[in-house]
């Protein structure tokens, strides 16, 4: 399997994390197998936590991570930079690449994503 770039892996890390819950880094690396050496999921996962987007403790002499709820805030954190940084902060941009990229696409699933705007527009209605 080919490495990753930095987003996908801290993309990859946060899917482990939330499968797994409470972790170390070497249970994140098992788990990735080829996707990344020790030392880079390490960094990555260091620098996720100093973004608030995974918490650690220290247990002995490593640590361990998880999320910090279940409200996906980290999942959003990691979103939002790639809305700004690929998309130049447009969700538009962003939206219209995920239903371009995924041709199966089902009426199911527009219908839901439908839904779900008419629910973000009342919302913002509401102030």
């Amino acid at each position: 399997m080919a490495k990753l770039g930095f987003g996908e892996l801290e993309l990859s890390i946060l899917k482990v994390v939330r499968e797994l819950g409470r972790v170390t880094v070497r249970e994140v690396y098992e788990k990735l197998g080829s996707e990344g050496s020790y030392t880079t999921i390490m960094t990555v996962m260091s620098r996720m936590a100093d973004k608030d987007e995974l918490m650690r403790e220290k247990e002995g002499k490593q640590y361990t991570y998880w999320i910090v709820s279940q409200n996906a805030s980290s999942s959003k954190n990691i979103l939002k930079r790639i809305q700004d940084k690929i998309f130049g902060g447009k969700p538009s941009a962003m939206v219209s690449y995920l239903l371009d990229v995924d041709s199966e696409i089902s009426d199911k699933d527009l219908e839901e994503i439908e839904k779900l705007i008419r629910k973000r527009r009342a919302e913002k209605k509401r102030g």
